[in-house]
């Protein structure tokens, strides 16, 4: 992922008004009452969230395993409320975040699933035109994996044989993980159908079924 993180320019602005030190922790003035990132996520307090995650005392004051956390929360609040753009918006701000924190696959899947929630509610209520206007901001040449179609990165790999086979781990399981093909082997590239495709395959199956 690249560019700048939103809430990194948050970092700085709030960073200018605070000294990392653990006083500055008890300071922390958020509308819900919140003592940590993790409790303000727990209260619905995102903004309180961001508040502590731009003063920890930590040597690195942003983490992005934190803007993970608070991304993933946020949009899931405003997709269960049917706000899909809001959800979108927050999704879109963490672009940039360190693959090693989340992953970009899962990053562009969780997007994927954000904008399902709202072409589903959507179609529920035979309101198609606002599904495939919501669709269209799905991505086109990524799957529902989240992997780019035609790219590797799937993991899976083909030996002389012609028969599929699993790649060799290291780090599995870890932020870390790494996988490099078998002696002899060649990786699968990614397939499609892509997002948008699916998601337009969908609503005209709703358009079809509820005709």
């Amino acid at each position: 992922m690249k560019n700048t993180p939103y809430y990194l320019t948050l970092f700085l602005f709030i960073s200018s008004c605070f000294s990392p030190n653990s006083e500055n922790i008890k300071t922390v003035k958020t509308e819900s009452g919140c003592t940590s990132v993790d409790d303000c996520i727990s209260k619905y307090d995102f903004e309180g969230a961001r508040a502590y995650m731009a003063i920890k005392p930590d040597y690195e004051a942003i983490h992005d395993d934190d803007i993970k956390n608070v991304t993933i929360a946020e949009s899931k609040y405003w997709a269960d409320k049917g706000e899909i753009d809001k959800a979108l918006t927050v999704i879109d701000e963490s672009w940039g975040i360190d693959d090693s924190d989340w992953p970009e696959a899962d990053w562009q899947s969780w997007r994927y699933n954000i904008i399902d929630k709202g072409v589903s509610s959507f179609c529920e209520k035979s309101n198609y035109k606002q599904a495939k206007s919501l669709a269209l901001k799905a991505a086109d040449d990524i799957n529902v994996d989240g992997l780019k179609i035609g790219l590797g990165g799937t993991g899976r790999f083909i030996d002389k044989n012609g028969r599929e086979i699993e790649g060799n781990y290291t780090n599995r399981g870890t932020p870390y993980e790494e996988v490099t093909a078998p002696a002899g082997a060649t990786e699968i590239k990614a397939k499609g159908p892509s997002m948008r495709e699916t998601l337009l395959k969908k609503i005209t199956e709703y358009e079809t079924l509820l005709k």
